[in-house]
């Protein structure tokens, strides 16, 4: 008997102060022959309404409204969970996927910027930066013993 792989999309919801809370979420974006590339995204917001409709990428002026902002008002914090939640994430993915993990802000540069920093000095260096694209791409080898 083999095990099926099941490749669900994985949330996670955070509340802050202020009313405000970050959702972020992990979803199978492309299938490919060997495995699958997970999409990594996030949130911050009051209304859990027009952060399902920018995760859905819906065509209203709650998704033009969240498309204006970088984090709200909680500074940084949002962008240190959101890269926590990633982390803890990798152990569920099956091996052979992968994750990426794009800079969609209103300013994706002054984004992609901080991430690069964080990436470089915090996390494994298995992470792979892509200046280009402003993504960042992880990998999950599969072991054979």
């Amino acid at each position: 008997m083999s095990l099926r792989t099941k490749r669900r999309k994985k949330t996670g919801k955070i509340f802050l102060k202020e009313k405000t809370f970050l959702k972020m979420r992990l979803v199978p974006w492309i299938r490919t022959t060997n495995g699958c590339v997970w999409l990594a995204s996030m949130a911050v917001s009051r209304s859990n309404r027009q952060t399902n409709d920018w995760l859905s990428r819906r065509k209203n002026p709650r998704v033009h409204r969240l498309d204006m902002n970088l984090t709200g008002k909680s500074g940084n914090l949002p962008q240190a969970l959101a890269i926590r939640f990633l982390r803890d994430a990798i152990v569920y993915i099956p091996c052979g996927d992968s994750i990426v993990l794009r800079c969609e802000s209103v300013v994706p540069d002054k984004q992609f910027r901080v991430w690069k920093r964080w990436f470089t000095t915090h996390e494994d260096p298995a992470w792979e930066i892509s200046e280009d694209h402003k993504s960042f791409f992880y990998y999950k080898k599969c072991w054979v013993e």
